[in-house]
């Protein structure tokens, strides 16, 4: 597996041997490419990090800072050895990798600061069998993980429907292979209001 574009562009990764599903490259790339390609100053949040493909795609395409969240120990360590050798001096500052779960939304939000882009490759199984995805719509904003206009961005089986949640803008999608990736857009408070059906005018 290799990053598909920016200054790490063909740059191999580690995969954990076992439970992990990488993204395909294809399919980053496709992602990224709707994003605008270039990423300059964005603040990015990995998800069910894996390896830390998606992150450290969007590190190479230039990011300012990326956290990557992680539960597993084993697949954790092969993560963290992933962003020390592609991000160098930069790791623990500008790009951190936190062993935790990506579900505790509230416990990052008062840890973690407000983010451009949020990024979620979490297993199928988990996504059917708990609404995760669900649930990320919903709780990213309440955690306050997600700035106004920012975007959000998951990859699940193909064929299955994105959810919708309030607040958010369903941008995109696309499937490459057995898989598809749905790119959101978080409202402003504007946007949210005038979208909403139970809104009155005075």
């Amino acid at each position: 597996m290799r990053i598909t574009s920016g200054h790490l562009k063909g740059r191999t990764l580690r995969v954990p041997s076992a439970g992990v599903r990488p993204s395909q490259d294809r399919l980053r790339q496709s992602l990224f490419s709707s994003l605008g390609g270039r990423l300059d100053g964005w603040r990015v949040l990995d998800l069910f990090a894996g390896s830390g493909a998606l992150g450290l795609e969007a590190w190479s395409r230039g990011a300012e800072e990326v956290v990557w969240i992680e539960h597993e120990p084993r697949v954790f360590s092969v993560l963290h050895e992933n962003v020390r050798t592609l991000c160098g001096a930069h790791i623990d500052s500008r790009a951190r990798c936190i062993r935790g779960d990506a579900l505790q939304l509230a416990r990052w939000g008062r840890t973690l600061a407000t983010f451009d882009l949020v990024l979620a490759d979490p297993p199928y199984d988990v996504v059917l069998d708990e609404d995760v995805l669900q649930k990320l719509l919903e709780g990213l904003p309440a955690a306050g993980l997600i700035r106004p206009n920012g975007y959000f961005a998951c990859e699940m089986r193909a064929g299955e429907t994105p959810p919708i949640a309030p607040g958010w803008e369903l941008r995109r999608t696309r499937k490459v292979g057995g898989s598809q990736w749905a790119l959101y857009r978080r409202l402003s408070e504007i946007e949210s209001e005038m979208r909403d059906p139970k809104r009155h005018d005075d």
